[in-house]
């Protein structure tokens, strides 16, 4: 009960790119499993924390439901599969994000296409920090500071490694991506309060951060 905030935290993040349509008590339910496989599993003796595990328990249980249903159409997912490679290929080459014309000339659609475009496209990948990468490790906790507790000199070094080539990355951003990333994963901000921080819109904000998780994975891949 006391852990069940981290199930409404996530189930809010999730469904804050997700169509009307899609049921967010089915996703709660969910993530209520999630949280209890996560008090089930979790491994006190490892470095990690408790909320840290669970969030990718609980996620990982939210997803899982989504994909059950699944509610994206195939095309989209073909479609969504071209927007991350031309993205990727576009972070790779420019060594930044690329520009909304430069994205929309690379995939053939009109600047006014692309937020739908882009849209759809985090809907189908659900692009987060979130996700781990290496050894369970989440990309969030990367960021944070290292743990000294740490008694695993070879995760310790693994951990200390992706850190390097995260802010390698990130310093790839514009001062307002990164400013998103600080308000959304340590500020813990939603997408339309950063939105009303930036006066710009939500759906840009929400068009943005799917960008950013996507040149982030992409300059990342480069390494790992």
């Amino acid at each position: 009960m006391r852990h069940l905030p981290l199930v409404h935290s996530v189930v809010e993040r999730v469904a804050a790119h997700l169509p009307p349509s899609v049921d967010r008590d089915d996703l709660f339910h969910a993530g209520v499993i999630g949280l209890m496989d996560a008090l089930t599993r979790f491994d006190a003796s490892r470095d990690n924390a408790f909320s840290t595990y669970a969030v990718l328990r609980i996620r990982g249980a939210v997803i899982d439901e989504l994909r059950a249903r699944d509610w994206v159409p195939r095309s989209a997912r073909e479609r969504s599969r071209d927007y991350q490679r031309t993205l990727g290929e576009l972070a790779r080459t420019l060594g930044r994000s690329p520009t909304d014309g430069e994205l929309a000339n690379s995939l053939g659609v009109t600047e006014s296409e692309l937020p739908e475009l882009e849209r759809n496209a985090h809907l189908a990948t659900q692009v987060s920090l979130d996700q781990p990468v290496g050894e369970d490790t989440p990309l969030s906790a990367l960021l944070a500071a290292p743990d000294g507790d740490d008694t695993n000199p070879a995760r310790f070094m693994e951990r200390e490694d992706l850190r390097q080539v995260l802010a390698k990355a990130l310093a790839t951003l514009t001062e307002q991506e990164r400013l998103i990333v600080k308000m959304y994963y340590f500020e813990h901000l939603l997408l339309k309060e950063i939105a009303a921080v930036l006066g710009v819109t939500e759906s840009r904000i929400c068009q943005i951060h799917g960008r950013i998780m996507g040149v982030l994975r992409a300059r990342i891949a480069q390494y790992v």
